[in-house]
């Protein structure tokens, strides 16, 4: 890879970092001040809706985003064309949406979502005026200005509904925060990418990027469907407030197990394209990503398991308990969940993305299978069924780990013990002093991350050498 390509790439991926932490970290501040401002029922409400928002985004992609950036040919007749078709195609989704709000509301038997999903709708056709400039912005490997629009747009929209929830709008404020942030991102990526359409539309193009992008629409749809089924599933079957509970754990899960792995992700995964022939160097450089990323996310999700009562409280204020056993049992899945990607790319990178779209179709139908048994036991079927899903899609990823680079599912599991042992060890120490003293979660999380690191180094944890390793080679690439 030429000099210049590494350069740019590794630019790219700090930027690609600073954009995913910054947001995750906005979003957190953000949803900690609106939780106190407004009640679980309102976000029990956008919980509900949010599958069909996201489907309907994805239907407007298309995988079109995937395919302009994948072929090297492309065009300014391919760009406009995409650029348009957007367009059009949101504005009939939207029109779908807004005749099918009425039905949407009585399935959940709450007729207040007519007009949420009625506005909230909107973001399709806003997002869809930005998307080809984001795509321009990635093709280009230009993160920076993709983070300076994501952050600020987020910023902006967060001030606008803390100040209506503070002026009792209740659940307008999340509808609308949404919808400012669509526009207001779009506005920047106009004057950031610097890109117009031409006055061109060509069938041909659309065609030829469709028989790429077509593939990836399916699974992206599949996906989204399933990720966002339990919110379905939920509001129909429980309450708002129950669903808005669910929600804000599941948050703070996805905050915790998956942000530093999904980061990770996105700098290794261009090392594992490099190492397709070479099994061997791809296969230790897993390991070492396998190791580390267990040896910062089982502690944190054994500390916060343990302190889940008072982190929660702190953080959202009382009226917030009762999502504290949603949040511990969302918590053992996360354990499952943070590995999941790191060999799921890993095969993708080797070129057996036909395998992992296979897969997909028995992984999320075996999750809508628990989903719909579970909820015949309440809440916390539902829970249950969301942790032995994550157990199920690690073990499938793992399998074929094993079978096409050959890191066994015996070696894997030996390599991630060791750490596990270390985090529960501290975690039941901690536990007891949390039990018996009642001490603030400050200084058990100090005596957690004290425990946790004297007996990983007692241990000789090989993590901490992976740590240095990875490091090193991730510098090596500038």
């Amino acid at each position: 890879m030429p000099e210049s390509i590494r350069k740019r790439a590794t630019i790219g991926a700090i930027w690609a970092a600073v954009d995913r932490f910054g947001i995750v970290l906005l979003q957190f501040v953000i949803n900690i001040v609106l939780a106190r401002l407004l009640t679980p029922e309102d976000f029990g409400c956008i919980g509900m809706i949010t599958i069909f928002v996201a489907i309907s985004q994805t239907l407007i992609d298309g995988g079109f985003g995937s395919a302009l950036i994948q072929r090297k040919d492309t065009t300014q007749q391919d760009f406009s064309t995409i650029f348009y078709w957007n367009i059009l195609f949101s504005g009939f989704l939207y029109v779908i949406l807004f005749f099918a709000s009425p039905f949407i509301a009585a399935f959940f038997r709450m007729p207040l979502l007519t007009n949420i999903l009625r506005v909230i709708g909107i973001v399709l056709i806003t997002n869809a005026f930005g998307l080809v400039q984001k795509v321009k912005l990635r093709k280009q490997l230009d993160f920076r200005k993709i983070a300076i629009s994501s952050i600020a747009s987020n910023a902006i929209a967060a001030a606008v509904a803390i100040v209506m929830a503070h002026n009792g709008f209740g659940v307008w404020s999340l509808v609308l925060m949404q919808l400012f942030t669509s526009i207001i991102s779009g506005i920047l990526l106009w004057i950031l990418a610097r890109w117009y359409p031409s006055l061109v539309f060509s069938f041909e193009s659309l065609k030829r990027l469709f028989g790429y992008g077509g593939y990836l629409l399916i699974t992206n749809v599949l996906q989204d469907f399933c990720t966002h089924l339990q919110g379905v599933v939920i509001g129909r079957k429980f309450s708002a407030v129950e669903m808005g509970l669910y929600s804000q754990a599941k948050k703070m899960d996805e905050v915790a197990c998956l942000t530093f792995p999904n980061v990770i992700v996105q700098v290794v995964f261009p090392l594992y394209s490099e190492l397709q022939n070479d099994l061997n160097r791809l296969r230790e450089l897993l390991r070492q990503n396998t190791r580390v990323i267990s040896f910062i996310i089982f502690p944190l999700m054994t500390l916060l398991i343990v302190i889940a009562d008072q982190i929660i409280v702190f953080l959202f204020g009382e009226k917030w308990v009762d999502a504290v056993p949603y949040f511990q049992v969302l918590c053992i899945g996360g354990f499952f969940a943070c590995l999941q990607n790191m060999n799921y790319y890993a095969i993708a990178a080797i070129g057996k993305s036909g395998t992992l779209f296979r897969w997909s179709f028995y992984k999320w139908g075996f999750l809508l299978t628990l989903l719909l048994l579970g909820a015949k036991f309440g809440m916390n079927g539902v829970l249950a069924a969301m942790v032995v899903s994550n157990i199920n899609i690690y073990f499938i990823n793992a399998y074929l780990v094993h079978r096409y680079i050959g890191y066994t599912i015996a070696r894997q599991l030996k390599d991630v013990a060791p750490i596990l042992g270390c985090s529960i060890f501290a975690g039941a120490l901690v536990w007891l002093t949390h039990a018996y003293t009642h001490l603030h979660f400050i200084p058990l999380a100090v005596l957690f991350i004290f425990t946790y690191v004297f007996v990983a180094w007692q241990c000789r944890l090989h993590a901490i050498k992976d740590a240095k390793s990875i490091v090193r080679t991730i510098l090596n690439r500038k």
